[in-house]
This record gives structure tokens, C-alpha cells and sequence, in this order.
């Protein structure tokens, strides 16, 4: 019911319209008797008022501005005053902010009684209310039958166009997929947006968008109905309910309401079933990169599984995301959804891929025929590249690690070589960076043996005491000779003042008996330092 609707009612037959007659197609959701001025506190949408003027007569004009801005910003559809003996004329006043607000000012004679209005307004509304309430439990039946058959997306989204004759889409805007009942509808233009208010029994957030349909010939102008589906997954999923012809009723809402509903209960499902086949995968290409496969038939058999067997080489790329604050208590679970991107743009873009993840990294296999794979490795830049420009790495650091060209059996080799290289890009880059396993260069004579443990042998005797005894002083020694030996560099690095420095450095000058201008002691200091960061990094993982 609106307002031009209750106008019609035999209660207000000799009712009198005064102002807002812009608002006269506000439609009515309840009624209500205005007692009490916090209209803030118990006023709503749609709603009707009635006063018989008392609560208003003492009211100055700046007090009845902001009730009538309370009133519109509300969203009160109507406002009906009684004449009586309290006010025989209202006020021009509140006639100019009726109208000013689009509120539609009835007024009514005393005889008429509160109760035989309410009672008209109301029974409409009640009996649309049940109506839609009965709509609602038989689709609810319906879909509670229709998943008993296991249906597919779009034997659903058929079954959604059935009930409401319209036709239907579902899109996940992450994975950039699209089903559709009509996919000549795919294709759009927007003109305009516009959110649309929720009323008795929605509770879903819808927009309504004006639209150009594309495909269509001629090209056709219309509007579609755009709900986001929550989700527990990281998919961004959306409905949308064309309206190429005419807007869907409060009827369609209710199978809509329905839709959305039984839409998140199967995307649940199914996310459910894809993690279990998921964590299934990862721990069978977990066995087989930490050489827990020990047969070479049962190693064919993974990589047949996975459609890794089509070519004679294989590389293995490592991507693991590092927190920029370390000082900042970051969730996990912000990776998870970065993850899956990367993930998802890697298996767009290549065929002969398998991969395994976990909470903050992911590791790939690449299966290829030619003797270098330079082409694959220009193509996950540029694909890192278009995802760092889109800010999803804003939180985080991404270090990518690259091994050598190996064949099947040997993938634990190449595992190690990522995970290695890893070790060496957390230790001296704190940015995106890109290493190719070949790159490291002296590393790889300790990381390629069991020189880990016995590092202490590598590093001047002299060097080893020294940073035992004075740690605060060895590191800022190891900032001092990485920042070029500049005072002011180091002392901003480590939040000191230059002065402090300086006098750091007069003082490991004095221990160890040095002017640090002989460049094969400075060497000797700078690879010791790395040497125990690797050796820290090994005992701490």
C-alpha cells in the first residue's frame, strides 16, 4: 500500500490533503501514534503517524525543523493530524516542511477514530505480509526438494528462472567465471547504480543497476538485481537477476531471499568437498617433494595423477609472502585469500602445473619440454607484476625462489634448492624479490652440505668471540660496514643518535685493534655476519 492507496480508505474519505503531495507514492510498511518526540528511537521506515498535534503544539520553528529532518531522514511516509481543540488550524510552518521534505500532510476531522485507521492500514499489510511469509516457506519447500537431487549451478540457477521467470546469473568475480540461463546477457554496460532499501522479510544487500545489454540485437536498455552471496570461502560470488523487460515484484524477493540462502549452503558444500580433495593433492605433492615417495612407479604414478608426466624436465617455484611490520600482529589468514589469487592466475596460464600450499607460501611444479623455461619465468613476473599493481600486497612482502632444471626423480633435489634460496632472500631483501637457486653463488657451498653445523670454522676466531662477548656492538658494526661506513645512515637505521655511533665504533676500534680501512678485514667481518644469520635461521627453524 502507498500513500495514494490509503487515501482511498473509508476512514479518511472526508480527509484532507495539505502539503507533500511529491510524496504521495511513499509506500506504507506500519502506522503509529506519535506520543513522545524521540522519533529517532522508535519511528521507521514506511511508517504512517498520527497525532492529534499535542506533542508538536510547544514546538519553536528551529525544534520543528530538525523533527521534520528526523522524520524524512527516517524515512516516515506519511503524517495525519487530527483537528480538535487543541488546533483548529495547523500551522504554515509545518505545511512548508511537508512539503520541503516530501511528506504528505493529511489532515482529519476529530471524529474520526485512531483505531478504524489503523485497523484499515494494517489488514492490507498484515494479509500481504502472511501472503509473502506463505510465498516464502513453499520456495523454501521447493529448494529443500530440489536439493535432494544434487543438482549442478545451473540446473539451479534454471530452477531460480522457473520461479521467478527471469533470467538468472552467477558470477565469482575472483576466478572471473560466469553461469548463466541466457549468457546473450553476460556482456554489459553500466549506467547507473542504486541501492535498494530493505523491506519486511529481506535481509540480503541488493542493487539495482540500469544496464545495456551488449550482446543483444538490436542492443537492449534494462536493469538487473545484484545481491553478493557471504560466503565462507575467499570466492567472490554474486547473483544477479536480469530484468530485461519489467522490475521483479516483493513476491520475487521472497525467492530470492531463498535463492541466496540455498546458493550459500551449496557453495558451501562444495567448498567443503573441493578443501578435501585439496588437502588431499597437497599432501601427495608434499610426499613427493620431500622424498617420501620412494618407489620410482609409485613417483610415475603422482605425476600421471597430476598430469605432470607429458614432459622430460621440471622446475620447481617457491613464492612465500613475508610480513613488511614485523612489528605489527598480522592475521595468517590475510594470506590465505592472496594465495588464491596467485593460485588462480598460475592455473589460468599454465597447463602442465601442480602445486602445493600452505598458510603463508606456495610452491609450484613445472612440467615443460624445452631445456630452459625463460619464457614460463617472464610470464609469472608479469604476472606478479599485475597483481602487485591491483595492492594485494600491501601487507606483505612476496620472495620468489627459483631451482635448476632437474628431471622427475630428482624434484626432492629441487625442493631443497627453493627452500634454500628462501633462506638467503630472508636473510639480506626486504622486498619483492626474484631468485633464481643459480644466483647464490658462495651460499650454496654451505647450504649444498652438512657446513651448517660446523659454520664456526669459516669465520676468523677473533670475529667469533667478538660478537659472543659485545652483540650490541657486532651489530652495529654489521649496519656501520653495510651503510658505507656512514655515520648518519647506521644511526638512523638503528634509531640512534649519530653520536652514539660514533662512539660504538671508536670503541669495537679499540677491541679489535682495527681502523676498518683494510678491505680483506672488512670481507672477513661482513661474510661472517651472513654466515651467522644462516646459521641462526638453520637452529631456529
Amino acid at each position: 500500500m502507498n500513500i495514494n492507496e490509503m487515501m482511498k480508505i473509508s476512514s479518511l474519505k472526508d480527509a484532507k490533503l495539505l502539503a507533500g503531495n511529491n510524496g504521495m507514492d511513499n509506500s506504507i510498511i506500519s502506522v503509529n501514534v506519535l506520543e513522545a518526540l524521540d522519533i529517532e528511537n522508535w519511528g521507521r521506515f514506511g511508517e504512517v503517524i498520527l497525532t492529534s498535534f499535542f506533542a508538536l503544539k510547544d514546538l519553536d520553528d528551529n525544534q520543528l525543523d530538525l523533527f521534520f529532518k528526523k522524520m524524512k531522514d527516517i524515512g516516515i511516509s506519511a503524517i495525519i493530524i487530527k483537528i480538535d481543540r487543541l488546533v483548529t488550524k495547523i500551522p504554515d510552518k509545518i505545511i512548508h516542511l511537508c512539503n520541503e521534505f516530501s511528506i504528505p500532510l493529511i489532515k482529519i476531522n476529530k471524529d474520526v477514530k485512531y483505531e478504524s485507521i489503523i485497523l484499515e492500514i494494517l489488514g492490507p499489510i498484515i494479509n500481504r505480509n502472511v501472503y509473502l511469509l506463505n510465498k516464502y516457506y513453499n520456495v523454501h519447500s521447493e529448494l529443500t526438494n530440489l536439493a535432494m537431487t544434487v543438482p549442478s549451478i545451473e540446473g539451479i540457477l534454471f530452477e531460480f528462472k522457473k520461479m521467478i521467470n527471469k533470467d538468472v546469473s552467477l558470477i565469482n568475480s575472483l576466478k572471473k567465471t560466469e553461469v548463466s540461463t541466457n549468457h546473450l546477457l553476460s556482456d554489459v554496460t553500466i549506467v547507473n547504480k542504486k541501492e535498494i532499501p530493505n523491506e519486511n522479510y529481506i535481509y540480503f544487500k541488493y542493487e539495482r543497476n540500469e544496464v545495456i545489454y551488449n550482446n543483444t540485437n538490436p542492443k537492449i536498455t534494462g536493469s538487473q538485481i545484484r545481491v553478493p552471496i557471504p560466503y565462507l570461502g575467499f570466492n567472490d560470488y554474486e547473483l544477479i537477476i536480469h530484468e530485461v523487460d519489467k522490475e521483479i515484484n516483493s513476491e520475487d524477493f521472497m525467492v530470492l531471499e531463498n535463492a541466496v540462502k540455498f546458493l550459500q549452503m551449496e557453495l558451501l558444500k562444495r567448498y567443503s568437498i573441493s578443501q578435501n580433495l585439496f588437502q588431499q593433492k597437497n599432501n601427495i605433492i608434499g610426499d613427493l617433494l620431500n622424498d617420501r615417495i620412494y618407489e620410482k612407479k609409485d613417483i610415475d604414478e603422482v605425476l600421471e595423477s597430476f598430469d605432470l608426466d607429458k614432459y622430460s624436465n621440471y622446475q620447481i617455484i617457491l613464492i612465500k609472502l613475508y610480513q613488511k611490520e614485523k612489528n605489527t600482529n598480522l592475521d595468517k589468514n590475510l594470506m590465505l585469500p592472496i594465495l588464491m589469487q596467485i593460485r588462480n592466475r598460475f592455473k589460468l596460464a599454465f597447463k602442465h602445473t601442480a602445486f602445493l600450499e600452505r598458510s603463508d607460501r606456495i610452491v609450484f611444479i613445472f612440467n615443460f619440454n624445452d631445456e630452459n623455461n625463460d619464457s614460463t619465468l617472464n610470464h609469472i613476473e608479469k604476472i606478479m607484476d599485475s597483481l602487485s599493481s591491483n595492492h594485494i600486497f600491501k601487507d606483505f612482502y612476496y620472495r620468489i625462489s627459483i631451482s635448476n632444471i632437474v628431471k622427475r626423480y630428482d624434484l626432492p633435489k629441487a625442493n631443497k634448492e627453493v627452500l634454500d634460496t628462501q633462506k638467503v632472500l630472508n636473510l639480506f631483501h626486504n622486498s619483492n624479490k626474484t631468485f633464481h637457486y643459480e644466483e647464490l653463488g658462495i651460499y650454496k657451498i654451505f647450504l649444498e652440505t652438512d657446513n651448517l653445523t660446523n659454520i664456526e670454522k669459516f669465520i676468523s676466531p677473533k670475529v667469533t668471540a667478538f660478537k659472543i662477548k659485545h652483540p650490541q656492538l657486532f651489530e652495529t658494526l654489521d649496519v656501520f660496514l653495510n651503510s658505507s661506513q656512514s655515520y648518519l645512515a647506521t644511526a638512523e637505521k638503528l634509531f640512534l643518535h649519530p653520536k652514539t655511533v660514533r662512539y660504538r665504533i671508536d670503541k669495537i676500534k679499540e677491541i679489535l685493534k682495527t681502523d676498518l680501512t683494510d678491505q680483506e678485514e672488512i670481507l672477513q667481518i661482513q661474510v661472517a655476519s651472513r654466515l651467522f644469520k644462516l646459521k641462526y635461521q638453520e637452529d631456529n627453524k
